[in-house]
């Protein structure tokens, strides 16, 4: 994607997001209902197998398991393409990670009641969803390049806005958060991701410089 249409798709994310925040903090009657209308829907689906598959799936989306698995991924990255883009892509997940707990902070908003699996902190954003989709976003970034036929390609983009779908309604069916929080999650995740990433090679030449000789000189490509 042009770097125009990042700057511009990533800013549209981000008022998204914030006419959701907005929502959250005025108690925006549309808001309420469209989260109320979900948490209904929702609760008409539970029965003990439904329940232990979103268990599964709130487990493996959550901010720990997916900080895990990013740091696995960063590590086999130094391994094979050297610490620029590794500390990139940690950089990326964690930087915007923190941007969620800090938002989290100072919206403070209350979990919906009746949790099936005890949660606690603030409902808005979702921490399991936001860290979800930057994940697939990464991963889309270093394997869609590689992948020549556009139908595995298609294949892959659907695969990852399918797991992201799959975390997000855990959350809500799970009642551990609303509707509106995991939407707002996935905005502000396109947000950040499409406006840093235009910026990444002024990031990474950058990191470069700061970064010690040693360490750069086993992998001429980064120097």
């Amino acid at each position: 994607m042009p770097t125009k249409w990042k700057q511009l798709v990533g800013g549209l994310s981000l008022m998204a997001f914030a006419a959701l925040a907005l929502g959250v903090i005025t108690h925006a009657a549309w808001l309420t209902q469209l989260d109320a209308a979900a948490s209904t829907l929702a609760a008409r689906a539970i029965d003990p197998t439904n329940t232990a598959i979103f268990k599964v799936v709130a487990t493996l989306g959550s901010p720990a398991t997916v900080i895990g698995l990013t740091a696995l991924l960063c590590l086999w990255l130094w391994l094979k393409q050297g610490p620029v883009t590794s500390l990139w892509f940690a950089g990326l997940q964690l930087g915007g990670s923190a941007i969620t707990e800090g938002l989290k902070l100072l919206i403070d908003r209350s979990r919906p009641l009746h949790q099936l699996v005890l949660d606690h902190g603030a409902s808005f954003p979702s921490g399991h969803t936001f860290c979800t989709a930057l994940l697939v976003f990464t991963l889309w970034t270093l394997c869609l390049p590689h992948i020549q036929d556009q139908e595995s390609q298609l294949i892959t983009i659907l695969i990852g806005i399918g797991w992201i779908a799959m975390v997000a309604i855990s959350r809500v069916y799970l009642r551990d958060h609303y509707l509106s929080d995991v939407l707002a999650s996935v905005c502000l995740a396109g947000g950040w991701w499409l406006l840093i990433t235009p910026a990444q090679a002024f990031i990474q030449t950058k990191m470069r410089q700061f970064l010690p000789e040693r360490m750069l000189k086993s992998w001429p490509h980064q120097n």
